[in-house]
């Protein structure tokens, strides 16, 4: 490995998307800290509008790349090169290191099945960065986080977190956090998680509550989610929404929902990264700050309880 600025070569045969997704996301997360390239044996002349949609999604545009030819030259000068389908035509250099991802070709797909293509590949992306920078920390969000369930000794940061959020003004009609009591009145005790770092500082929360007392609605909750601002753009959140999943569906709980400011595009885009699919939208439902303010219903049906 290079001592200076790592460099990734990602290659597929006709670098449909796989390898546009993974240099993406690598570059996205690591902000310049690798030297990523993409290419192709055979590749096309646009990437796939699929694959484009689904990076939309978790606010990373790729529209205006153009597929690459690989080149000996490339390989040459890469540290790592990773092949998607096409190991036998990419020239090897002694000290170089090679991986090949076996991954469905996103080819022909409709932006339905590139999703878990592109949430498998950004899992490698992150398990990659922890290798090849591991002083990243928690600059990409792997190293050094963890997910506990919230207590009353989170409280404050809890509700600091909140409040930052509030004043943002994208997040929620209301203007003031609560107090720990009334917080911890309204949140089910088993579906509330905090994101911790190494330092056990909490970088954010997730909580869920009833949407009724009827028992036909037992099924049914409503969650929030706030990520300290320092803390964004490394996987913070969706690390929340997949524990606040999980514990729900041990519960036997099929649907989680929540409203989004429309404006709030990347809040949207990770609930939809998460599963969570847009209901529609109630245009003025309420002022805020004097503004009528539309929200965006969202919903996640769990695929796994009857």
């Amino acid at each position: 490995m290079s001592t200076t600025t790592p460099s990734v070569l990602f290659v597929c045969v006709h670098n449909a998307g796989r390898s546009q997704m993974a240099a993406a996301f690598l570059t996205h997360l690591t902000q310049g800290r690798v030297h990523v390239r993409s290419a192709g044996s055979t590749p096309a002349e646009t990437v796939n509008p699929a694959v484009v949609e689904a990076m939309k999604e978790v606010g990373i545009d790729i529209s205006a790349e153009i597929p690459k030819v690989l080149t000996t030259e490339a390989v040459q000068a890469s540290d790592v090169v990773i092949t998607m389908g096409c190991g036998d035509t990419c020239p090897f250099f002694p000290g170089k290191r090679y991986l090949d991802w076996q991954l469905d070709d996103p080819a022909g797909q409709g932006v339905d099945a590139v999703r878990p293509i592109r949430d498998e590949i950004e899992t490698r992306i992150r398990a990659l960065i922890s290798e090849i920078l591991p002083s990243a920390g928690t600059g990409t969000g792997t190293a050094a986080l963890r997910i506990e369930a919230m207590t009353p000794e989170h409280a404050a940061e809890v509700l600091a977190i909140y409040q930052l959020g509030i004043d943002e003004g994208q997040a929620t009609f209301e203007t003031t956090a609560p107090t720990w009591e009334k917080f911890d009145a309204a949140k089910l005790p088993n579906h509330r998680h905090v994101a911790l770092d190494e330092a056990g500082r909490v970088l954010g929360w997730v909580a869920a509550s009833s949407v009724s007392e009827r028992c036909v609605y037992f099924g049914v909750v409503e969650h929030s989610v706030y990520v300290h601002p320092d803390a964004r753009n490394r996987g913070v959140g969706l690390a929340l929404l997949n524990a606040l999943i999980a514990s729900t569906e041990q519960a036997g709980i099929w649907t989680i929902q929540s409203g989004i400011f429309p404006e709030n595009t990347a809040s949207l885009a990770l609930h939809a990264r998460a599963g969570f699919r847009v209901i529609g939208t109630r245009e003025r439902i309420g002022r805020h700050h004097g503004v009528w303010r539309d929200v965006t219903a969202i919903e996640r049906r769990s695929p796994v309880i009857a």
